[in-house]
């Protein structure tokens, strides 16, 4: 049997509620990074938890989650309850700041200094 090998990226779980312009500026700040990421619309209960077990899923140990206008940006190596990022009212930032959100979640992965 073959084993399964998931693609290193990070994973980006989206509410499917989530702001559709939030979601495509994350992903255009992670893209600037060169950074491979996967992007899952599905229900989100709690953003916290459910960024950490995308951390701990991703081959690249980031995790991020957006509901209710509220990003996490997780890392596999820290407490479950304590994310790096935590940004409420993300819809109202500047498409700059969300698309450098984007960025320091794939700088996270790289190993350089956030935005």
């Amino acid at each position: 049997m073959i084993p399964v090998v998931s693609k290193p990226a990070i994973y980006f779980h989206a509410d499917k509620d989530a702001d559709s312009e939030c979601i495509k500026q994350v992903l255009f700040g992670i893209e600037e990074e060169g950074i491979p990421c996967e992007l899952e619309i599905i229900s989100l209960k709690e953003e916290v938890q459910a960024a950490f077990r995308a951390s701990a899923s991703s081959p690249l140990l980031v995790g991020i989650t957006l509901k209710n206008d509220h990003l996490v940006i997780h890392y596999r190596n820290l407490p479950p309850d304590k994310p790096l990022f935590s940004e409420y009212r993300f819809g109202a930032a500047t498409l700059e700041k969300q698309r450098n959100m984007g960025m320091n979640a794939a700088r996270l992965v790289k190993g350089v200094p956030f935005k």
